[in-house]
C-alpha cells in the first residue's frame, strides 16, 4: 500500500468558487482536491491559481472523465492533457472511478457523460486493467480508483464490487478510494435493512492494504421512493459518521476527504466538516482503536 501523505491527513474537495480565498488566505487543511478535467484548458487564470496553490498546499488530481471501465482504450489526447496537468502541479495522488464513460457510435469515439456502472464480469475486468495500465504507463505513476454510485442494475456478475476491486489491484498494482457515501447510497437504494452491515461486508471482502484513501459525503432524498442521490449537496449524515467510524475500526486510519460540489457552504463550513473527520479520528484512536501513523 502507498498512503500519499500521513494516514491521519485530512482535506477537502475544492471548487472553483473557494479558489480565489484560499490562495489569499490559505486553507487549513493538510490537502485539497480538484478535478482535473477542469484544468485542462492551457491556460485561464483558475490554472494559473491551481498552479498557485499547489506550492502552498498538497492537491490531489480527481478525474471523471478517464472511463477506466470503458470498453475501448483511454483517448490519447485525454492521457496528454492529464500528463501535462500532473506535470504543472505535482499531486500527491491522481485518482478517478471505476465507471464506463467512453464508446464508439458509427465509429466515432463519445463520452457519456456522466459514471456509468459497469458489470462485475471477467470481460469488464480485462478493460478495466487494460485501462488502469494505460493510464499509470501514461503517467509514470500509480492511480487510485474509487467505487461509484450505481442508479440502475446492469445484470448479475462473477465478482462483487468488492472482489472485482480487488481483482483490479492485484492486476495493476493500482490503489483504491473507499468512498463511504456511495457504498451506502448503494445499499440504501437497493433497499438493504441495515445499511450499517451492509458497509460492514462490503469491508469484509475489500482489500484493506489496497486503500489509499477515504471519501465522505452527503446525499439527498428525491423521489416518491425516496432514492438516495450522491449528488454532495448538504454535510455529512450522522449515518455517514458512523459508517466512517465502522471503516477506521475495519481498516485502520487512511488520508480522508470531504467533498461537498453543490449548494456550497463557506469555504470555513466546509473546512470544519473536515475538522469533524480529523476529531473522529483522533478519537478513536485515543480509544485505542485504530492507529493513526
Amino acid at each position: 500500500m502507498q498512503i500519499h501523505q500521513g494516514a491521519r491527513a485530512v482535506g477537502i474537495g475544492l471548487r472553483p468558487e473557494h479558489f480565489l480565498q484560499a490562495v489569499k488566505t490559505g486553507v487549513s487543511v493538510d490537502f485539497v482536491e480538484v478535478h482535473s478535467e477542469n484544468f485542462f484548458a492551457a491556460g485561464g487564470m483558475l490554472k494559473e491559481l491551481l498552479v498557485e496553490l499547489s506550492q502552498h498546499v498538497a492537491v490531489s488530481l480527481h478525474g471523471t472523465s478517464a472511463g477506466v471501465g470503458s470498453a475501448v482504450a483511454i483517448p490519447d489526447d485525454y492521457l496528454a492533457k492529464l500528463k501535462a496537468l500532473v506535470g504543472a502541479t505535482n499531486p500527491v495522488l491522481v485518482s478517478d472511478h471505476l465507471c464506463f464513460a467512453w464508446g464508439e457510435v458509427n465509429g466515432r469515439l463519445v463520452h457519456g457523460g456522466d459514471l456509468l456502472p459497469i458489470p462485475y464480469t471477467r470481460e469488464s475486468l480485462r478493460h478495466a486493467i487494460a485501462n488502469v495500465d494505460r493510464l499509470q504507463q501514461a503517467l509514470g505513476r500509480q492511480v487510485a480508483i474509487e467505487n461509484v454510485c450505481a442508479y440502475l442494475d446492469v445484470g448479475a456478475g462473477e465478482f462483487s464490487e468488492a472482489e472485482f476491486l480487488n481483482e483490479l489491484v492485484a492486476g495493476t498494482g493500482c490503489g483504491l478510494i473507499l468512498d463511504v457515501n456511495n457504498v451506502m447510497v448503494n445499499a440504501r437504494n437497493a433497499a438493504a435493512d441495515d445499511v450499517g452491515a451492509a458497509v460492514q461486508r462490503y469491508l469484509a471482502d475489500l482489500d484493506h492494504e489496497a486503500v489509499v484513501e477515504i471519501h465522505l459525503a452527503g446525499a439527498t432524498e428525491v423521489g416518491l421512493t425516496q432514492t438516495l442521490i450522491d449528488d454532495h449537496a448538504c454535510p455529512v449524515s450522522e449515518l455517514g459518521w458512523q459508517c466512517y467510524r465502522q471503516v477506521l475500526q475495519g481498516i485502520g486510519a487512511r488520508p480522508t476527504l470531504v467533498e461537498w460540489d453543490n449548494n456550497l457552504p463557506s469555504l470555513e463550513r466546509l473546512v470544519a466538516e473536515a475538522d469533524q473527520a480529523r476529531a473522529l479520528m483522533q478519537g478513536i484512536h485515543a480509544e485505542g482503536r485504530v492507529d493513526v501513523g
